[in-house]
């Protein structure tokens, strides 16, 4: 068998997520060493000065890297927990048709992305195969890959979810932007009237998109190549995990009734990784599977871990060097505040494109966004669900989160895309009016 050419495998290196976050890196030592941005424009930085901001940024992001680590491994725990891989093995033979199994796919999917990124990810590929491989037994016309679009709707909606890393961020005390920004609960966020309605909304049209391609589209009655999938069970050995697990939970409840915070102000990305923490060792029971389940989710946030260090450069970069200023001087000059939020939710999606978290492509945008808003007289809460909608529905067209599902369901990304396009661009009509007319 043939490998690769050299030229391929050097242009598939460059196109990965490192790979880009890397390109970027360097593109950005670029601007700053040749952007004059000190008060004397005839002074610029030296080499060494921008190594020093790159490298004082670099473990910024440390405590954010392990926090968007843990959302995505405590979800894929949760998701090949054997209960969860039998009710959806159950489920999928509720559908007697191509456009109820795609309905019932879609509907969990978003469900559960809107939960936790991690979890809806892998739930979706779960029940995209189940469903496919339901109808195939029972001799019904099915289609594979519409069936792995909508299983794959979950990451174009959660970054308006519980587990969305830019608004529960910017809720949590101490976090990057805190000293700029302050804290913003998640009321002003996440459960505002804006974002549940825009969500809601877009839920509503991509179940109704849904709906007409699975009327609409092809069927076949073949199966799916696809890889072998190991749910784990709980323990049997011991409960010292459950009742660590129950512990944690008490905890979490008591702080909620006896709690200081009002309202919705005690969910943070660290309250939500604590109830995961606890709900996934209550449900392992043992430490021994515990520790298994999350050494299989800890492999799939191996990029988080890579490339998290080298956005906080960037950070470091582009605020010690005063591009951040620069950025949003400019911004603030040729943009006016009824169409800055639009520009940021397209400037979002494309960005995505190029770095593919929505955690450290708003360690990037974050800081410009929140300075311009700030100087435009901008709801900053509004302005950072703008960016989360942005962020999240070009997930639709970035393939670095679908390959996981990719390879549970076998669907090839050739055969995906034709729909997540469609899903992408009916989404991008809604967001985008949604924007002009509730902002």
């Amino acid at each position: 068998m043939l490998g690769k050419s050299p030229a391929k495998n050097h242009l598939e290196s460059l196109v990965s997520p490192f790979g880009l976050v890397l390109i970027l890196t360097f593109f950005t030592f670029f601007l700053v060493l040749t952007n004059n941005s000190k008060e004397d424009l005839s002074t610029s930085y030296g080499i060494g000065e921008v190594l020093g901001f790159w490298q004082n940024g670099f473990f910024g992001l440390m405590g954010f890297t392990l926090q968007m680590m843990m959302i995505l491994v405590f979800g894929y725990a949760l998701a090949i927990f054997k209960p969860v891989n039998s009710f959806l093995r159950s489920i999928s033979q509720i559908p007697k048709n191509l456009v109820t199994a795609v309905l019932l796919t879609a509907s969990v999917t978003l469900v559960a992305g809107l939960l936790n990124w991690g979890f809806g990810l892998i739930v979706g590929a779960l029940l995209a195969r189940f469903v496919h491989e339901a109808l195939v037994e029972k001799g019904i016309g099915t289609n594979a890959a519409l069936l792995a679009a909508t299983g794959y709707l979950g990451m174009s909606v959660w970054h308006g979810g519980l587990s969305g890393s830019a608004p529960l961020t910017v809720a949590e005390q101490g976090h990057f932007l805190e000293k700029e920004l302050g804290v913003i609960p998640v009321e002003a966020t996440i459960f505002s009237e804006f974002n549940l309605l825009i969500t809601g909304g877009l839920v509503f049209v991509f179940l109704l998109t849904a709906w007409f391609l699975a009327k609409s589209g092809s069927k076949s009655y073949e199966g799916n190549e696809a890889v072998s999938l190991d749910p784990m069970g709980p323990g049997v050995e011991n409960n010292l995990a459950r009742v660590a697990g129950l512990f944690m939970l008490l905890l979490v409840i008591l702080g909620v009734v006896f709690g200081k915070d009002q309202g919705l102000g005690f969910i943070s990305l660290n309250w939500i990784n604590f109830l995961l923490f606890a709900v996934t060792l209550i449900v392992y029971r043992s430490p021994v599977n515990f520790s298994n389940a999350v050494a299989k989710g800890l492999k799939s946030s191996a990029d988080i871990f890579i490339q998290f260090p080298f956005y906080a450069g960037i950070l470091g970069l582009i605020t010690d060097s005063g591009l951040l200023a620069t950025f949003a001087e400019v911004s603030i000059e040729l943009i006016s505040p009824e169409l800055f939020p639009i520009f940021t939710f397209f400037s979002a999606g494309l960005v995505n494109l190029f770095v593919p978290s929505g955690g450290g492509q708003w360690a990037i945008q974050g800081p410009i966004i929140f300075e311009t808003a700030t100087a435009l007289s901008l709801d900053t809460g509004k302005m950072i669900m703008v960016f989360a909608y942005g962020d999240q529905i070009s997930n639709l067209l970035q393939p670095f989160w679908a390959l996981p599902l990719l390879s549970i369901t076998g669907v090839s990304v050739r055969k995906i895309f034709p729909y997540t396009l469609i899903f992408f661009i009916v989404g991008l009509f809604w967001l985008s009016m949604s924007l002009f007319l509730f902002f």
